[in-house]
């Protein structure tokens, strides 16, 4: 597995696990509200936190590919 497809994956299982701990959908955990800014906020802090090398213009790309509506 490439390092991008572990990230994305990450990303996925971790949008998945916020929006379900939250009781939503992945699609409307991440729309454009305050909720889903403060979803992306978490995803954001997740994901660097479990690929610290990562960039931050890669993480915004996985949040706004994978997750967002």
């Amino acid at each position: 597995m490439t390092h991008r497809s572990e990230t994305e994956a990450f990303a996925i299982r971790a949008g998945r696990q916020y929006a379900a701990a939250c009781g939503q959908t992945l699609v409307s955990t991440f729309e454009d509200t305050l909720w889903g800014d403060l979803a992306r906020l978490q995803m954001r802090r997740r994901i660097r936190d479990a690929f610290p090398g990562i960039a931050r213009g890669t993480v915004e790309k996985l949040i706004v590919e994978l997750l967002t509506p």
